[in-house]
C-alpha cells in the first residue's frame, strides 16, 4: 500500500506548479536631476535629465543609461564664463542583493560642446568680454556605483545611488580652459583625465514578470 502511494506521489509531482517569478525589467528616471535643475545654485543654470532601463540576465542586470545635461555658468576661475551642453550613454552590469544592496559599474561615453567668454570687470570703461572658441569634446570613462533600493509598491522601486567616475577627455582645449562640467559626470577635477563623485535618486517602474515554468504541464 505504501509503495503504491509513493508511486502515485511521484507521478503527480510534475503536475504541481509553484508559480515562481523571474526578475522584472526595470524602467526608471533620475528624479533628483530635475529637482536640482530647479533649485540649484543661483549663479549657475542647469538642465538635467536621465532615463535608464535594467534588463535581467542570469544573475545580474544589464544597465543602460542615457541622458542630457547642460550648464550655463556665471563667472568661474575668476574671469571665465562657460556654457556646456551634450548627451551621454552608460552601459554596464549591476548586481542587486536580497537586502536591496546595489553594486555595479558602467562604461561611459559623453559627447558635448563647450563655449564661453573671458570676462573682465571694468571700473572706468565698463566690463570687457572676449569669446572663447567653441570646442567639441568626447569623454570616455568608467564609473563604479554603490546604492540601495527599496520597494514602494509591487510596481515601483526607489533607489539611492552613489558613484565614482573617471574619464579621459578627447578634443582641443583652447586657451588653457580645463573641462569644468561634463554631461554624465557633472563637475569634474583634472584636465585630460578627469574624475568626479555624485549621487542619484531613481524611481523605477517594475514590469510584471512572467511565471517560470516549474512542471511538465505548464
Amino acid at each position: 500500500m505504501k509503495s503504491r502511494l509513493l508511486l502515485m506521489g511521484l507521478l503527480l509531482a510534475p503536475s504541481v506548479s509553484f508559480g515562481q517569478k523571474s526578475p522584472s525589467v526595470l524602467i526608471g528616471v533620475d528624479v533628483l536631476k530635475p529637482v536640482f535643475s530647479a533649485v540649484g545654485p543661483a549663479h549657475n543654470a542647469y538642465r538635467l535629465a536621465e532615463a535608464t532601463v535594467k534588463i535581467p540576465l542570469s544573475t545580474t542586470y544589464l544597465s543602460i543609461v542615457g541622458g542630457y545635461a547642460g550648464l550655463r555658468s556665471d563667472t568661474i576661475f575668476r574671469n571665465i564664463r562657460l556654457h556646456d551642453e551634450g548627451y551621454y550613454l552608460k552601459v554596464g552590469v549591476e548586481r542587486i542583493g536580497d537586502g536591496g544592496l546595489v553594486l555595479g559599474w558602467h562604461g561611459l561615453v559623453s559627447s558635448y560642446r563647450q563655449s564661453g567668454t573671458y570676462f573682465f570687470k571694468g571700473t572706468t570703461f565698463g566690463d570687457y568680454e572676449s569669446p572663447i572658441p567653441d570646442l567639441s569634446n568626447l569623454a570616455i570613462g568608467l564609473e563604479g556605483i554603490l546604492g540601495h533600493q527599496t520597494a514602494l509598491s509591487p510596481r515601483f522601486l526607489l533607489r539611492f545611488t552613489g558613484r565614482v567616475t573617471t574619464a579621459a577627455i578627447f578634443g582641443t582645449k583652447d586657451g588653457g580652459v580645463p573641462p569644468y562640467f561634463v554631461p554624465g559626470i557633472g563637475h569634474v577635477a583634472g584636465n585630460s583625465l578627469v574624475y568626479s563623485v555624485g549621487v542619484g535618486i531613481h524611481l523605477f517602474y517594475q514590469l510584471h514578470p512572467r511565471p517560470t515554468a516549474t512542471s511538465l504541464h505548464d
